[in-house]
């Protein structure tokens, strides 16, 4: 299920509790419904102005970490089989994870019905997108946070603006070949204001790469990154009518438009990330997989879950909700 079918039936099910009930009920029966989100390698070769990984700070407490083949296939066996989509690329670039083809074949193995694929596209060769289509990529995801050369450079240090339109345009190209509708193509551009005005010039750029979605989130404090302008509050007359114009403009080329409009500066509580984040959401990553007490290296999901009694906590959220305190207050509307 591609995700903005899931962002719709979210909208439509009002009920947090019903959520909740629905995550448990298919936990117990076994059935999909986990969200696996997965970093091979914690590392990336682009310092993005509004990434944790242009924070001197967070690299010295974060340094690259890397899952071996070995822990990969036991993590994968664990978590792909209750998973209805895996996104691999979270954090990090998993381009940087040598054969990283083989994650999707992986993924197929167990039958994950949605692979998703995010990527900065700066080392994604033709021969690596022609991998990926053959591996079964239902998706690929590319940070472009600038439509001009010298913003995209800008925000997006050690990234070169001519060689990722030739890898885009590789990536095209080598869908023609395999004669193949996938991966779908899509578009994430964090807006921040020195390069919100420029997506009044999108399509005029990346029109002609057959994209299927194009992502627009507002930017996120992260910390102490190199960007600093982080106050969208003066600027958010002019996103709506930015938005407004990009709406109907992905409205008349068949383009899924996922933008955040309802809540743009996060300052209200995301009841749905609440359950996203207790029921839904698997993250895996070097050093960190899904909860801080999970030691998975003794432990089999299955088995740490019993121990827990994971059930038993869905089901005090269902009798009993908790106020919303989330910190992921990110969400996507669906145009």
């Amino acid at each position: 299920m591609r995700t903005e079918r899931i962002l719709r039936l979210n909208s439509l099910i009002r009920s947090t509790r019903l959520k909740l009930a629905g995550a448990l009920a298919f936990d117990c029966l076994g059935l999909r419904h986990s969200i696996v989100r997965f970093d091979p390698v914690l590392a990336c070769n682009v310092r993005c102005g509004m990434c944790y990984f242009s924070d001197d700070n967070w690299l010295a407490q974060n340094p690259v970490k890397r899952l071996s083949e070995a822990e990969i296939e036991r993590l994968a066996a664990m978590f792909f089989p209750q998973a209805m989509q895996l996104h691999i690329g979270c954090g990090a670039e998993p381009t940087l994870y040598k054969n990283f083809p083989k994650l999707v074949s992986l993924g197929k193995k167990y039958r994950v019905p949605f692979i998703g694929f995010t990527t900065n596209a700066q080392l994604l060769t033709a021969e690596k997108s022609a991998a990926l289509i053959e591996a079964g990529l239902d998706e690929i995801t590319i940070s472009t946070h600038g439509v001009k050369q010298e913003t995209y450079e800008r925000l997006m240090k050690k990234a070169s603006y001519p060689r990722y339109h030739q890898n885009l345009a590789d990536l095209v190209e080598a869908k023609r070949a395999a004669k193949s509708a996938s991966p779908r193509i899509r578009i994430n551009y964090t807006v921040n204001p020195d390069n919100l005005s420029e997506l009044r010039d999108f399509f005029a750029v990346f029109g002609k790469y057959a994209i299927s979605t194009l992502q627009v989130r507002p930017v996120v404090d992260m910390g102490d990154t190199d960007y600093k302008d982080k106050n969208f509050d003066p600027h958010l007359g002019e996103y709506k009518e930015i938005m407004d114009g990009l709406s109907q403009e992905c409205r008349s080329r068949g383009i899924v438009l996922l933008a955040n409009l309802r809540n743009p500066t996060y300052s209200n509580p995301n009841e749905a990330s609440f359950v996203y984040e207790k029921a839904i959401l698997r993250y895996i990553g070097p050093g960190y997989v899904w909860r801080d007490d999970f030691d998975w290296r003794k432990r089999t999901y299955r088995e740490f879950k019993r121990e827990v009694r994971y059930r038993r906590e869905l089901l005090g959220y269902i009798m009993k909700l908790p106020a919303l305190k989330s910190a992921n207050t990110v969400a996507y509307e669906v145009y």
